[in-house]
Protein backbone atom coordinates (compact mmCIF):
# COMPACT_ATOMS: atom_id res chain seq x y z
CA UNK A 1 0.00 0.00 0.00
CA UNK A 2 1.23 3.29 -0.74
CA UNK A 3 2.57 5.80 1.91
CA UNK A 4 0.01 8.34 1.07
CA UNK A 5 -2.98 6.00 1.46
CA UNK A 6 -1.55 4.48 4.71
CA UNK A 7 -1.74 8.37 5.55
CA UNK A 8 -5.02 9.27 4.66
CA UNK A 9 -6.51 5.94 6.44
CA UNK A 10 -4.80 6.71 9.40
CA UNK A 11 -6.03 10.29 9.54
CA UNK A 12 -9.89 9.12 8.76
CA UNK A 13 -9.03 6.37 11.44
CA UNK A 14 -8.19 9.06 14.05
CA UNK A 15 -10.80 11.70 12.91
CA UNK A 16 -13.16 9.30 13.28
CA UNK A 17 -12.00 8.54 16.99
CA UNK A 18 -12.18 12.39 17.52
CA UNK A 19 -15.88 12.50 16.70
CA UNK A 20 -16.51 9.68 19.16
CA UNK A 21 -14.98 11.90 21.77
CA UNK A 22 -17.50 12.81 24.84
CA UNK A 23 -18.27 16.43 24.04
CA UNK A 24 -17.93 18.46 27.08
CA UNK A 25 -20.96 20.02 28.87
CA UNK A 26 -20.76 23.36 30.70
CA UNK A 27 -22.91 23.76 33.11
CA UNK A 28 -23.24 26.68 35.99
CA UNK A 29 -22.59 24.64 39.47
CA UNK A 30 -24.06 28.06 40.70
CA UNK A 31 -25.08 26.73 44.52
CA UNK A 32 -28.62 25.51 44.95
CA UNK A 33 -30.63 24.36 48.34
CA UNK A 34 -33.42 22.26 47.83
CA UNK A 35 -36.24 23.19 49.62
CA UNK A 36 -40.17 22.14 50.31
CA UNK A 37 -43.20 24.33 50.40
CA UNK A 38 -46.83 23.76 50.68
CA UNK A 39 -45.37 19.76 49.74
CA UNK A 40 -43.96 20.76 47.04
CA UNK A 41 -39.75 20.94 46.19
CA UNK A 42 -37.82 23.78 44.80
CA UNK A 43 -34.66 25.40 45.14
CA UNK A 44 -32.88 29.09 46.36
CA UNK A 45 -29.96 30.53 46.43
CA UNK A 46 -27.64 31.02 49.82
CA UNK A 47 -28.99 34.38 50.17
CA UNK A 48 -32.69 32.57 50.37
CA UNK A 49 -33.90 34.34 47.21
CA UNK A 50 -35.69 31.62 45.73
CA UNK A 51 -34.52 30.80 41.52
CA UNK A 52 -36.62 27.25 40.80
CA UNK A 53 -40.10 27.81 42.52
CA UNK A 54 -41.49 24.87 44.06
CA UNK A 55 -43.47 22.91 41.49
CA UNK A 56 -41.87 19.14 42.35
CA UNK A 57 -43.54 16.56 43.62
CA UNK A 58 -40.14 14.72 44.64
CA UNK A 59 -36.54 16.41 43.78
CA UNK A 60 -33.11 15.78 44.86
CA UNK A 61 -30.53 17.77 45.37
CA UNK A 62 -28.15 19.27 42.77
CA UNK A 63 -24.46 17.49 42.12
CA UNK A 64 -22.50 19.14 38.86
CA UNK A 65 -24.53 21.63 38.03
CA UNK A 66 -28.07 19.40 37.35
CA UNK A 67 -30.29 17.96 39.56
CA UNK A 68 -33.23 15.07 39.46
CA UNK A 69 -36.60 15.58 39.55
CA UNK A 70 -40.23 14.27 39.13
CA UNK A 71 -42.41 15.16 36.63
CA UNK A 72 -45.96 13.45 35.36
CA UNK A 73 -45.07 10.22 36.88
CA UNK A 74 -40.70 10.03 35.41
CA UNK A 75 -37.85 11.59 36.41
CA UNK A 76 -35.21 14.12 34.55
CA UNK A 77 -32.92 16.78 35.08
CA UNK A 78 -32.58 20.61 35.22
CA UNK A 79 -30.10 23.17 35.47
CA UNK A 80 -29.57 26.08 38.23
CA UNK A 81 -32.14 27.99 36.03
CA UNK A 82 -34.59 25.23 36.44
CA UNK A 83 -34.30 24.34 32.74
CA UNK A 84 -35.26 20.87 32.17
CA UNK A 85 -32.45 19.94 29.97
CA UNK A 86 -32.44 15.78 30.31
CA UNK A 87 -36.69 15.45 29.89
CA UNK A 88 -38.27 12.70 31.95
CA UNK A 89 -37.86 9.62 31.06
CA UNK A 90 -36.35 7.53 33.55
CA UNK A 91 -38.79 5.66 36.42
CA UNK A 92 -35.43 6.62 39.27
CA UNK A 93 -32.86 9.04 38.30
CA UNK A 94 -29.80 9.38 41.01
CA UNK A 95 -27.43 12.70 41.38
CA UNK A 96 -24.22 13.26 38.87
CA UNK A 97 -21.18 12.44 40.15
CA UNK A 98 -18.13 12.16 38.32
CA UNK A 99 -20.26 12.83 35.13
CA UNK A 100 -22.61 10.10 35.45
CA UNK A 101 -25.91 9.88 36.67
CA UNK A 102 -27.56 5.65 37.51
CA UNK A 103 -30.96 5.76 36.13
CA UNK A 104 -33.73 3.31 36.19
CA UNK A 105 -36.08 2.14 33.38
CA UNK A 106 -38.43 -0.73 34.27
CA UNK A 107 -36.31 -3.05 36.44
CA UNK A 108 -32.99 -2.25 34.94
CA UNK A 109 -30.22 0.01 35.86
CA UNK A 110 -27.63 1.92 33.36
CA UNK A 111 -26.28 5.35 32.99
CA UNK A 112 -26.51 8.67 31.33
CA UNK A 113 -23.77 11.58 30.47
CA UNK A 114 -24.59 15.35 31.57
CA UNK A 115 -25.86 15.53 28.28
CA UNK A 116 -28.99 13.00 28.66
CA UNK A 117 -26.75 10.55 26.47
CA UNK A 118 -27.15 6.72 27.35
CA UNK A 119 -23.23 5.72 27.97
CA UNK A 120 -23.95 1.64 28.36
CA UNK A 121 -26.76 -0.73 28.12
CA UNK A 122 -29.84 -1.01 30.59
CA UNK A 123 -27.73 -4.20 31.87
CA UNK A 124 -27.72 -3.92 35.60
CA UNK A 125 -29.92 -5.53 38.32
CA UNK A 126 -28.55 -2.41 40.63
CA UNK A 127 -25.94 0.63 40.10
CA UNK A 128 -24.16 2.61 42.67
CA UNK A 129 -22.24 6.43 41.94
CA UNK A 130 -19.28 6.80 40.07
CA UNK A 131 -16.43 7.94 42.33
CA UNK A 132 -12.75 8.25 41.18
CA UNK A 133 -13.36 7.30 37.89
CA UNK A 134 -14.90 3.70 38.53
CA UNK A 135 -19.15 2.74 39.40
CA UNK A 136 -19.95 -0.84 41.20
CA UNK A 137 -22.74 -2.47 39.28
CA UNK A 138 -24.61 -5.59 40.02
CA UNK A 139 -25.45 -8.67 37.32
CA UNK A 140 -27.36 -11.72 37.09
CA UNK A 141 -25.18 -14.73 37.04
CA UNK A 142 -26.99 -17.49 36.72
CA UNK A 143 -29.58 -17.76 39.84
CA UNK A 144 -27.32 -15.56 41.63
CA UNK A 145 -25.73 -11.63 41.07
CA UNK A 146 -22.70 -10.72 41.38
CA UNK A 147 -20.64 -6.98 41.75
CA UNK A 148 -18.12 -5.46 39.98
CA UNK A 149 -17.07 -2.20 38.67
CA UNK A 150 -17.64 -0.79 34.98
CA UNK A 151 -15.45 2.65 33.49
CA UNK A 152 -17.16 5.90 32.47
CA UNK A 153 -17.73 4.02 29.29
CA UNK A 154 -19.59 1.15 30.50
CA UNK A 155 -16.32 -1.42 30.18
CA UNK A 156 -15.60 -4.12 32.70
CA UNK A 157 -12.47 -2.94 34.70
CA UNK A 158 -13.28 -5.31 37.57
CA UNK A 159 -15.13 -7.91 36.27
CA UNK A 160 -18.19 -9.55 38.50
CA UNK A 161 -17.28 -11.51 41.15
CA UNK A 162 -18.37 -10.06 44.78
CA UNK A 163 -21.18 -11.17 46.60
CA UNK A 164 -21.49 -7.27 47.06
CA UNK A 165 -19.45 -4.06 46.60
CA UNK A 166 -19.14 -0.32 47.73
CA UNK A 167 -17.92 3.05 46.00
CA UNK A 168 -14.04 3.95 45.97
CA UNK A 169 -12.74 5.90 48.40
CA UNK A 170 -9.00 6.93 48.85
CA UNK A 171 -8.47 4.33 46.14
CA UNK A 172 -9.80 1.08 48.03
CA UNK A 173 -13.77 -0.22 47.91
CA UNK A 174 -14.90 -2.51 50.37
CA UNK A 175 -16.15 -5.74 48.61
CA UNK A 176 -18.25 -8.96 49.95
CA UNK A 177 -16.63 -12.36 49.25
CA UNK A 178 -19.06 -15.21 51.10
CA UNK A 179 -20.29 -13.28 54.72
CA UNK A 180 -17.01 -11.59 55.18
CA UNK A 181 -15.94 -8.00 53.41
CA UNK A 182 -12.35 -6.81 53.03
CA UNK A 183 -10.78 -4.26 50.25
CA UNK A 184 -10.05 -4.18 46.79
CA UNK A 185 -8.03 -1.15 44.66
CA UNK A 186 -8.56 -0.42 41.64
CA UNK A 187 -7.44 -3.40 39.68
CA UNK A 188 -9.39 -5.60 41.54
CA UNK A 189 -7.06 -7.08 43.60
CA UNK A 190 -7.98 -7.58 47.10
CA UNK A 191 -5.69 -5.49 49.05
CA UNK A 192 -6.72 -5.97 52.62
CA UNK A 193 -8.38 -9.72 52.84
CA UNK A 194 -11.99 -10.24 53.49
CA UNK A 195 -12.16 -10.26 57.23
CA UNK A 196 -14.77 -7.70 58.56
CA UNK A 197 -18.76 -8.37 59.57
CA UNK A 198 -19.25 -4.65 58.09
CA UNK A 199 -17.00 -2.71 56.14
CA UNK A 200 -17.16 1.08 55.45
CA UNK A 201 -15.51 3.49 53.24
CA UNK A 202 -12.24 5.54 53.72
CA UNK A 203 -12.70 8.89 55.23
CA UNK A 204 -10.16 10.85 56.60
CA UNK A 205 -7.02 7.99 55.73
CA UNK A 206 -9.66 5.20 58.13
CA UNK A 207 -12.25 3.29 57.72
CA UNK A 208 -14.87 2.17 59.81
CA UNK A 209 -14.87 -2.22 60.30
CA UNK A 210 -16.50 -4.26 62.51
CA UNK A 211 -15.42 -7.33 63.58
CA UNK A 212 -16.79 -10.97 65.45
CA UNK A 213 -20.60 -10.41 63.57
CA UNK A 214 -23.59 -8.80 63.86
CA UNK A 215 -22.91 -8.39 67.32
CA UNK A 216 -19.59 -7.26 66.89
CA UNK A 217 -17.44 -4.47 67.82
CA UNK A 218 -16.09 -1.70 65.97
CA UNK A 219 -12.98 -0.25 65.32
CA UNK A 220 -10.77 1.78 62.53
CA UNK A 221 -8.40 0.43 59.65
CA UNK A 222 -5.78 2.22 57.99
CA UNK A 223 -5.18 1.42 54.10
CA UNK A 224 -2.64 -1.21 55.02
CA UNK A 225 -5.79 -3.16 56.99
CA UNK A 226 -4.31 -2.44 60.30
CA UNK A 227 -6.65 -1.76 63.04
CA UNK A 228 -4.93 1.49 63.97
CA UNK A 229 -8.38 2.13 66.41
CA UNK A 230 -8.94 -0.97 68.37
CA UNK A 231 -12.69 -2.69 67.89
CA UNK A 232 -14.04 -1.67 71.01
CA UNK A 233 -16.79 0.14 70.44
CA UNK A 234 -20.44 -0.86 69.76
CA UNK A 235 -21.20 1.56 67.31
CA UNK A 236 -19.71 4.35 65.26
CA UNK A 237 -19.88 7.04 62.32
CA UNK A 238 -17.06 7.25 59.69
CA UNK A 239 -14.19 10.25 60.55
CA UNK A 240 -15.03 13.69 58.99
CA UNK A 241 -13.19 16.57 59.55
CA UNK A 242 -10.61 14.36 61.87
CA UNK A 243 -13.30 13.67 64.09
CA UNK A 244 -15.53 10.08 64.46
CA UNK A 245 -17.79 9.48 67.00
CA UNK A 246 -18.33 6.11 68.57
CA UNK A 247 -20.09 4.49 71.37
CA UNK A 248 -19.30 2.80 74.52
CA UNK A 249 -21.51 1.25 77.20
CA UNK A 250 -24.59 3.22 76.21
CA UNK A 251 -22.36 6.49 76.55
CA UNK A 252 -21.15 8.28 72.56
CA UNK A 253 -17.62 9.99 72.65
CA UNK A 254 -15.65 12.13 69.78
CA UNK A 255 -12.14 10.74 68.91
CA UNK A 256 -9.59 11.94 66.50
CA UNK A 257 -7.13 9.69 64.53
CA UNK A 258 -5.22 8.92 67.34
CA UNK A 259 -8.28 7.12 69.16
CA UNK A 260 -8.36 9.59 71.77
CA UNK A 261 -11.00 11.50 73.06
CA UNK A 262 -11.14 15.23 71.73
CA UNK A 263 -12.56 16.52 74.54
CA UNK A 264 -13.73 15.37 78.05
CA UNK A 265 -17.44 14.76 77.66
CA UNK A 266 -19.57 12.09 77.06
CA UNK A 267 -23.08 12.62 74.87
CA UNK A 268 -25.88 10.91 74.48
CA UNK A 269 -26.08 10.42 70.73
CA UNK A 270 -23.44 11.11 67.57
CA UNK A 271 -22.91 13.98 65.68
CA UNK A 272 -20.97 15.04 62.83
CA UNK A 273 -17.94 17.60 62.26
CA UNK A 274 -18.08 19.43 59.46
CA UNK A 275 -15.84 23.15 59.25
CA UNK A 276 -14.74 22.83 62.65
CA UNK A 277 -18.26 22.69 63.75
CA UNK A 278 -21.53 20.24 65.25
CA UNK A 279 -24.65 20.17 65.92
CA UNK A 280 -25.26 19.18 69.10
CA UNK A 281 -28.38 18.19 71.40
CA UNK A 282 -28.61 20.18 74.73
CA UNK A 283 -31.62 19.77 76.72
CA UNK A 284 -34.05 19.36 73.58
CA UNK A 285 -32.47 22.01 71.96
CA UNK A 286 -29.98 22.17 68.96
CA UNK A 287 -26.83 24.19 68.78
CA UNK A 288 -23.42 24.28 67.48
CA UNK A 289 -20.24 22.87 69.49
CA UNK A 290 -16.44 23.61 68.36
CA UNK A 291 -13.59 20.92 68.60
CA UNK A 292 -12.74 22.45 72.32
CA UNK A 293 -15.79 21.45 73.27
CA UNK A 294 -16.99 25.19 73.47
CA UNK A 295 -20.82 25.83 72.45
CA UNK A 296 -19.99 28.66 69.74
CA UNK A 297 -24.35 28.61 68.72
CA UNK A 298 -26.50 28.22 71.94
CA UNK A 299 -28.55 25.49 71.90
CA UNK A 300 -32.22 26.79 70.47
CA UNK A 301 -33.71 25.52 67.75
CA UNK A 302 -35.49 22.04 67.55
CA UNK A 303 -33.25 20.67 65.25
CA UNK A 304 -30.49 20.84 62.85
CA UNK A 305 -27.79 19.34 60.25
CA UNK A 306 -24.06 20.33 59.48
CA UNK A 307 -22.56 23.06 57.73
CA UNK A 308 -22.06 23.19 54.23
CA UNK A 309 -20.57 26.30 53.05
CA UNK A 310 -20.95 28.33 55.84
CA UNK A 311 -24.80 27.21 56.31
CA UNK A 312 -26.24 24.85 57.73
CA UNK A 313 -30.05 24.00 57.62
CA UNK A 314 -32.40 24.33 61.37
CA UNK A 315 -35.40 23.62 62.43
CA UNK A 316 -37.51 26.11 64.08
CA UNK A 317 -40.99 24.53 64.92
CA UNK A 318 -42.15 22.98 61.56
CA UNK A 319 -40.21 24.83 59.09
CA UNK A 320 -36.53 24.75 57.61
CA UNK A 321 -34.19 27.87 57.64
CA UNK A 322 -30.61 28.21 57.64
CA UNK A 323 -28.07 29.68 59.49
CA UNK A 324 -24.55 31.12 59.43
CA UNK A 325 -21.53 29.96 61.66
CA UNK A 326 -22.14 32.94 63.88
CA UNK A 327 -25.89 31.79 64.69
CA UNK A 328 -27.62 34.58 62.20
CA UNK A 329 -30.64 32.90 60.51
CA UNK A 330 -29.63 34.28 57.22
CA UNK A 331 -32.35 32.59 55.19
CA UNK A 332 -35.41 32.65 57.57
CA UNK A 333 -37.31 29.45 58.89
CA UNK A 334 -40.14 29.21 55.87
CA UNK A 335 -39.95 26.59 54.50
CA UNK A 336 -41.62 23.22 55.70
CA UNK A 337 -38.82 21.07 57.66
CA UNK A 338 -38.04 17.41 54.97
CA UNK A 339 -36.01 14.98 57.01
CA UNK A 340 -35.35 13.36 53.86
CA UNK A 341 -33.80 16.41 51.91
CA UNK A 342 -31.97 16.82 54.92
CA UNK A 343 -30.85 13.24 55.25
CA UNK A 344 -29.70 13.70 51.39
CA UNK A 345 -27.92 16.68 52.07
CA UNK A 346 -26.20 15.50 54.92
CA UNK A 347 -25.00 11.87 52.76
CA UNK A 348 -23.79 13.53 50.42
CA UNK A 349 -21.21 16.49 52.09
CA UNK A 350 -20.01 13.50 54.48
CA UNK A 351 -19.25 10.81 51.40
CA UNK A 352 -19.00 11.84 48.40
CA UNK A 353 -17.10 15.76 48.73
CA UNK A 354 -13.61 15.41 50.44
CA UNK A 355 -13.57 17.82 53.76
CA UNK A 356 -11.17 20.34 51.47
CA UNK A 357 -14.07 20.85 48.79
CA UNK A 358 -17.18 21.13 51.30
CA UNK A 359 -16.58 25.04 51.33
CA UNK A 360 -17.22 25.87 47.55
CA UNK A 361 -15.75 29.30 46.45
Amino acid sequence: MKPLMILILATLVLCAACQREEKQIVLDKSVRLLVKLNGKYGYCDPGGITIIPPQFGSASIFSEGLAPVHVNGKDGFIDTTGSMVIPPGFDTASIFLNGRAAVRKGDKWGFINQAGKQVTGFDYLSAFAFTEGLAAVVVAEGKSAKAGYIDDKGSYVIKPRFDDASQFSEGLAAVKIGSKRGYIDKTGKLVIPEQFYEAAMFRDGLAMVKINGKFGLVGFIDHTGTMVIPAQYSEGTNFNDGVAAVKKKDIWQLIDRTGKPIIDQDFTSPTIFTEGLAPMMVKGKVGYMDKQGKMVIKPQFDSGSIFVNGLAPVRVGEKCGYIDKTGKMVIEARFDWDQRAIDQYTHYYTHFTPASAQKVK
